[in-house]
């Protein structure tokens, strides 16, 4: 109804925003039992709370851990931590959607993948997803310490982060070589500092293990159409205006997924780092119809409605015939399971 009725403005509207942070927030944190990782998630809670601070912090990705400690110490459990997680995927999403010229629609693309499969299943890499969002919300085409630092506090989340740096880096179109040599030492020292511990344990997972992303093609196959999506957009340099070239640079990498989803020896790893571009079909979307909005306007309305009955297929597909669709179903929420 957000999408179609475009009630959400860009900058005026206010109730809606929020409305959908807090929702999304407590629909996605106080989630229990959910996801193919739940148990995974409980035994890192536990880890984390019973090691001494400095150890836990050194378990995985710190700054997850780092909230996983605080949180277990202060008498809370595995779901408050999805709380504060979802709260800062949200914020991030949120922020992302009102950057763009129909966050609605924005929204609404989000919803299957991003949303209900991501955030609701990968709570470390739904945390660096939200980053990166709020990393392109404060960019604007050079080097800036804002986006350099929820880039890096993406990392912190999940080190799959890192590979977006070059997206933004590549990007700059003001003081380009400054930005590229800064950027490009920045982007060093955390895969030094952060990347490298423990990276070749989680190669030998991905890469030898027996995760199983039985869903990454069609998931990559849909990310692709929209990479297509974006250059079809004829207008693109005036709507998308200094963060063009970061988005066209995520729009080509969703695309060079799909080729490369069938050479590459490893299916999990081109999942996880499709994860991390999913926000951008809803910029690709949204530009488009923003696009027709400006040429033909009678073709905006049904090309969202075509959206927004595309991507609706699309959640249910998955939660009727996806292989792991029975860890979300039923939905159960912490607040009437515990408390209610």
């Amino acid at each position: 109804m957000i999408a179609i009725l475009k009630i959400w403005s860009r900058k005026d509207q206010i109730l809606i925003p929020v409305v959908a942070f807090v929702f999304i927030s407590f629909f996605v944190g106080y989630r229990y039992q959910i996801g193919v990782d739940w148990v995974t998630y409980e035994i890192i809670f536990l880890d984390n709370v019973r090691s001494p601070l400095l150890e836990a912090v050194a378990q995985g990705d710190s700054a997850y851990s780092l909230i996983n400690w605080i949180v277990g110490r202060l008498g809370g459990q595995v779901w408050d931590v999805n709380l504060i997680c979802a709260g800062i995927f949200s914020f991030g999403l949120i922020q992302f959607c009102r950057s763009l010229h129909r966050p609605g629609l924005a929204l609404a693309v989000a919803t299957p993948t991003l949303i209900i499969i991501t955030a609701m299943g990968y709570t470390r890499q739904s945390v660096a997803v939200g980053c990166i969002m709020m990393a392109c919300h404060t960019f604007r085409g050079s080097i800036h310490w804002k986006w350099v630092a929820w880039l890096c506090f993406s990392v912190l989340f999940h080190k799959s982060a890192i590979l977006v740096f070059p997206a933004f880096i590549l990007a700059a179109a003001h003081n380009r070589w400054i930005t590229i040599v800064v950027g490009g030492a920045i982007a060093a020292a955390v895969v030094v500092l952060v990347v490298s511990r423990g990276l070749g344990e989680t190669l030998a997972l991905y890469l030898e293990g027996d995760i199983d992303s039985s869903g990454a093609l069609p998931r990559i196959a849909v990310g692709a159409i929209a990479g297509v999506a974006f250059f079809l957009n004829g207008d693109r340099a005036s709507i998308f205006e200094h963060r063009l070239a970061l988005y066209r640079n995520m729009c080509v990498l969703m695309i060079m997924l799909l080729p490369l989803y069938f050479v590459f020896p490893s299916r999990t790893i081109l999942d996880r780092v499709g994860i991390l571009v999913v926000p951008f079909q809803s910029v690709a979307y949204v530009g488009l119809a923003e696009f027709l909005y400006r040429k033909a306007r009678v073709l905006e309305l049904p090309f969202t409605a075509i959206i927004m009955v595309a991507y609706g297929a699309q959640l249910a597909i998955w939660l009727l015939f996806a292989t792991f669709s029975e860890y979300w179903i039923p939905y159960e929420n912490a607040i009437w399971i515990k408390w209610i």
